[in-house]
């Protein structure tokens, strides 16, 4: 059971994540507008954008690996305050090589969520893992209500993006003092191997950790969480342009929609401990969960009206945050104490490595067909649906 001292300590690290989130959604939606008022084309705002993308994919796992040796604490506190000099930069920009520099800091230091994940995993007994995570990942939701409408109405005063940005990083500052006071400093956990290297680790040790993971172990639900990342995010990325040719919704009905998605979320979230106690079996959770999303993807893309795409919106989000919950614990089940840094770092850069591919993707199938973006999202979680349930199956006949 989760001791008291250890449900405070989840409570704040939940409350962290979602000022976390707070801040970092306050500006994402404003960025590309600020990149398009410095005079640039719609081609380098993209790359600008996928910048951030190739950062994360590369630093995720290396940030992650970075908390299994020197400690959570004191990797999350440098994630913290370099996340806010990055958005500080970034609302003092006047250039898009200023831009372009906040980023890339962004891009390199922005994971305190991993690290919060990981020390999650290394403080909550495993029977308890998935209601916690269900709990953190439903503040994510409440983040994405909260941010994007804030930030909308601070940009329209004057000089709004630069307010914008430095309410983004004061976010992140408090954060920063909260975690300097409250959280313990965990030890990290070392293997036998771990302990007999130097503090001092070069550059080349560092990146082997990518030799020491597991294919073998880890490799199709790897596979899996890329494909059904994709497929929600493939979608996603053209839900406003979709709704608005197919059913004329305003700016206004889109915001709506998008926090009726956040409300969803959070409120799944926090019952997703419980689906998991049902099912007792992470795999077998993640493959009901991920046909879940595929039947709602499918729905999304061949609603007849606006109604039945809010109906269709509920099962969405569902299945995402059962999703989120399973795969994770599938991910860390399989690990372990020594590596849960690195591959939960390595499970978060997946996602990245979607969300980098989903905008070109997007794009294309939506020339080809304004249904393009969600065929190609249904058909994505399909095989994601797929392998997972030919994992559950193998792991079925491997007990039998």
């Amino acid at each position: 059971m989760v001791t008291s001292k250890l449900n405070r300590l989840i409570h704040l690290m939940g409350f962290l994540h979602l000022q976390d989130l707070v801040g970092a959604s306050l500006i994402i939606p404003l960025i590309i507008i600020q990149v398009r008022n410095l005079g640039v084309s719609h081609v380098v705002g993209g790359a600008i954008s996928s910048v951030y993308g190739v950062l994360q994919v590369i630093t995720s796992p290396i940030v992650g690996r970075w908390s299994d040796v020197v400690g959570r604490r004191l990797v999350m506190l440098v994630c913290l305050i370099a996340t806010a000099i990055s958005y500080v930069v970034l609302g003092a920009s006047q250039s898009l090589v200023v831009v372009i520099l906040a980023r890339i800091i962004a891009g390199i230091f922005k994971h305190s969520q991993t690290v919060c994940r990981a020390l999650l995993a290394d403080i909550t007994p495993p029977e308890e893992r998935s209601q916690v995570f269900g709990t953190f990942n439903a503040s994510s939701s409440m983040g994405f209500i909260i941010g994007p409408m804030l930030g909308g109405h601070i940009s329209e005063l004057q000089d709004g993006f630069s307010l914008v940005c430095n309410l983004g990083a004061s976010f992140f500052v408090v954060n920063f003092v909260l975690c300097w006071m409250f959280i313990p400093d965990v030890p990290p956990v070392k293997s036998q191997s771990t302990k007999e290297k130097s503090e001092s680790e070069n550059l080349t040790q560092i990146f082997a950790f990518m030799k020491d993971i597991d294919w073998k172990t880890f490799g199709d639900v790897f596979l899996v969480r890329f494909f059904l990342s994709f497929s929600s995010l493939v979608y996603r990325s053209n839900f406003s342009l979709l709704i608005n040719q197919n059913f004329g919704a305003s700016p206004k009905a889109i915001g709506y929609l998008i926090s009726f998605q956040g409300i969803i979320s959070a409120v799944a979230g926090f019952f997703t401990g419980r689906i998991s106690k049902f099912y007792m079996d992470s795999q077998r959770e993640l493959y009901h969960s991920s046909v879940l999303l595929t039947l709602s993807l499918l729905g999304l893309t061949v609603a007849p009206s606006l109604s039945l795409l809010l109906v269709c919106l509920i099962p969405l989000c569902i299945s995402s945050a059962v999703i989120r919950v399973s795969s994770s614990a599938v991910t860390i089940g399989r690990c372990k104490p020594s590596k849960v840094g690195s591959v939960t770092g390595f499970g978060q850069s997946i996602a990245s490595v979607a969300r980098m591919v989903t905008p070109l993707i997007a794009g294309i199938t939506q020339e080809i067909s304004v249904y393009g973006p969600g065929v190609m999202g249904t058909m994505s979680a399909g095989v994601g649906a797929a392998l997972a349930g030919y994992m559950a199956r193998r792991r079925n006949l491997k007990e039998e």
